[in-house]
C-alpha cells in the first residue's frame, strides 16, 4: 500500500507540462467596469510662490469608488528666474526645488521627509541612466544626462517642469496598490520649496518664482457594483504596506590632514522594519552657497569605514571598507539597491569628471562639444571618491581637449538591513530590523589624506541619513474613515 502511494506521489511530481505558449484555455479576463479620468488639483494657499515658501495641496476625499494611483501623479509648475543672473539647475533637476515633503490627513502625519531633494539626488544617481536623464528626464525635469549639472535658465526666462510624486509611502506601496479616495478626510501635501541659493547655482544671488502649480492625477473610478464587491471582500478595511523615508543629520567637524577620528551619531530611528540606510556627506561651505552645486556635491570626507550600531550590535558585523577604488562600498550600495547582479543597470554617477588637459579620443556624445569631458576614450578621475570637492564646476570641454575639470563629487554609501528571506523583492514578506525602543547609531572612521599626498584636510561636513522602512497605511470605512499610519 505504501509502495502504491509513493508511486502516485512520484507520478504527480514528474507529470509533464505544456509551454505557456500552448495554454489555450488560459486567457485574460476582462476587468471590472471602471473608467479613468485626468484631474488637476491647485494649491489651497495661493497661486504664486517664492523660494522658501510652502505649497499646500489637498486631495479631494469622500469620493466613493474612486482611487488615486500615485505612480501616475506628477507636480507641474512654472519657474521664473530673476535677480539679474542666469541659473544652472543642480544635477537632480527640478526635484531640487522641493526641500521638504509632508503628507497628513485629519491632523495626523503620514510622511515627513526633510531634505527630500538631497534624497532624490542620491537616488537619481543610482537608479536612473544617462540616457533617461538626457531624454525623458531632460524634457520633464531639466536633467542633462552625462553632465554633473542641470538645465541652464537665463535671467527673466520661464521654464515649466513636472516632477513625479515619488519617494513617499503613497507612491511606494508594496506590492503596488491604489489609494482609496473614499475616506472622510482629505489627504494633504505640504511641499516646502528650497532656498534659491541651494536649489540652483548662479554667479550671484538669484530669485525663483513659482506659478501655475498643479498636481496632475489620473484617477480610477469603479462601478457601483465593483466597489461594493471590494467593500464586501475587505470589510471596509483597507490595509496597505508601503516604504517610507526618515531623514536625520549629523555634523562632521573640520579636521586636518593626517588626522584620524571616529564619529558616532545618534539617528533616532524607531521603526518596526528598517530596511536600508543611505548616507551622504556634503561640505557645509557649499551646502547653501549660491555659486556652488549644493545638493549633488557629495564628499567622502576621508571616510575609511562605516557601520550601523543597534543597541551596540554592529551591522554588518564587520565594517564596510571604502578602499582605494570604492569597490566594496559601491558593492554595498548596489546590495542595498537590490541591483548587485543587474548587469544591465547603469547610471551617471561617474560621468563628467575629466582631468584637466587630457586630450579626448573620439567625438563627444550627440555630436556636441560641451558634455563635461565625457567622450569615448576620455580619461577621467574617479569623482565617486573625491575627499572634499569644491562643487563649483561640472567641467567643460572644447574641440578635442578638456578646457576645465569638474570639481564635483558624487560619493554616497548605504547599508542593506533586510534579511535574505525577502531580498527586498518579495511580495509576501518584509524582513527589516526592528529598532523600536533601540539606540541606533552611525559609526564612521575618518582619515584625511596626508599633506605629503596633496591633502589639506577636510572642511566641516553635513551628513544626511535617509532610513528606508516599511509602514502600514490603514483606512477603516466602518470606523473613523480616516487614513492612519503605523511604523
Amino acid at each position: 500500500m505504501e509502495h502504491i502511494y509513493f508511486l502516485s506521489i512520484l507520478k504527480i511530481y514528474m507529470a509533464e507540462a505544456f509551454s505557456e505558449s500552448l495554454a489555450f484555455t488560459q486567457v485574460k479576463k476582462r476587468a471590472v467596469a471602471s473608467r479613468s479620468f485626468r484631474t488637476k488639483i491647485t494649491p489651497s494657499n495661493g497661486n504664486t510662490f517664492n523660494a522658501g515658501n510652502t505649497i499646500d495641496i489637498s486631495l479631494p476625499a469622500n469620493l466613493p469608488g474612486q482611487y488615486y494611483n500615485f505612480n501616475q501623479c506628477y507636480l507641474k509648475f512654472k519657474v521664473t528666474v530673476g535677480g539679474g543672473n542666469a541659473v544652472q539647475l543642480d544635477r537632480v533637476g527640478a526635484p531640487g526645488f522641493i526641500k521638504r515633503m509632508q503628507i497628513s490627513t485629519a491632523g495626523a502625519q503620514i510622511y515627513d521627509c526633510n531634505n527630500w531633494n538631497v534624497l532624490a539626488s542620491c537616488l537619481m544617481d543610482t537608479d536612473s541612466s544617462s540616457e533617461w536623464k538626457a531624454s525623458s528626464g531632460n524634457i520633464t525635469m531639466g536633467t542633462l544626462g552625462d553632465q554633473l549639472q542641470g538645465e541652464a535658465v537665463a535671467d527673466g526666462a520661464e521654464r515649466t517642469y513636472t516632477v513625479p510624486m515619488m519617494l513617499n509611502p503613497l507612491a511606494m506601496t508594496t506590492p503596488h496598490r491604489m489609494i482609496y479616495a473614499g475616506g472622510l478626510s482629505a489627504i494633504q501635501f505640504r511641499l516646502t520649496l528650497e532656498e534659491a541659493a541651494v536649489a540652483v547655482k548662479a554667479a550671484a544671488g538669484a530669485t525663483l518664482t513659482f506659478t501655475e502649480v498643479e498636481l496632475v492625477c489620473l484617477m480610477t473610478e469603479l462601478s457601483g457594483s465593483a466597489q461594493a464587491t471590494i467593500d464586501e471582500m475587505t470589510g471596509g478595511q483597507y490595509n496597505i504596506l508601503a516604504n517610507s523615508y526618515i531623514n536625520s543629520q549629523a555634523t562632521l567637524p573640520a579636521y586636518a590632514a593626517g588626522v584620524s577620528q571616529t564619529l558616532n551619531a545618534n539617528l533616532g530611528v524607531s521603526v518596526s522594519s528598517l530596511e536600508r540606510l543611505i548616507i551622504c556627506h556634503r561640505p557645509q561651505a557649499t551646502a547653501s552657497l549660491a555659486t556652488a552645486f549644493s545638493l549633488g556635491n557629495r564628499a567622502t570626507a576621508g571616510l575609511t569605514q562605516y557601520s550601523l550600531l543597534i543597541n551596540s550590535e554592529s551591522y554588518p558585523a564587520r565594517p564596510v571598507i571604502v578602499g582605494d577604488r570604492g569597490a566594496e562600498v559601491y558593492s554595498e550600495l548596489l546590495l542595498a539597491d537590490h541591483a548587485l547582479v543587474d548587469f544591465r543597470k547603469g547610471n551617471p554617477i561617474l560621468n563628467g569628471f575629466a582631468a584637466a588637459g587630457v586630450a579626448l579620443a573620439g567625438t563627444t556624445p550627440n555630436g556636441t562639444s560641451a558634455l563635461s569631458g565625457n567622450a569615448p576614450g576620455a580619461v577621467k578621475n574617479n569623482c565617486f571618491l573625491v575627499e572634499d570637492p569644491a562643487g563649483t564646476s561640472p567641467g567643460t570641454t572644447v574641440t578635442g581637449a578638456v578646457a576645465g575639470a569638474s570639481n564635483i563629487g558624487t560619493f554616497q554609501c548605504a547599508l542593506e538591513l533586510e534579511s535574505g528571506l525577502s531580498d527586498g523583492k518579495s511580495s509576501h514578506i518584509y524582513s527589516g530590523i526592528s529598532t523600536i525602543s533601540s539606540v541606533v547609531q552611525y559609526k564612521g572612521d575618518y582619515s584625511a589624506a596626508a599633506a605629503a599626498d596633496g591633502g589639506a584636510g577636510v572642511r566641516a561636513q553635513t551628513i544626511d541619513f535617509f532610513a528606508q522602512h516599511t509602514v502600514l497605511l490603514s483606512l477603516n470605512m466602518r470606523g473613523s474613515g480616516v487614513w492612519s499610519v503605523s511604523v
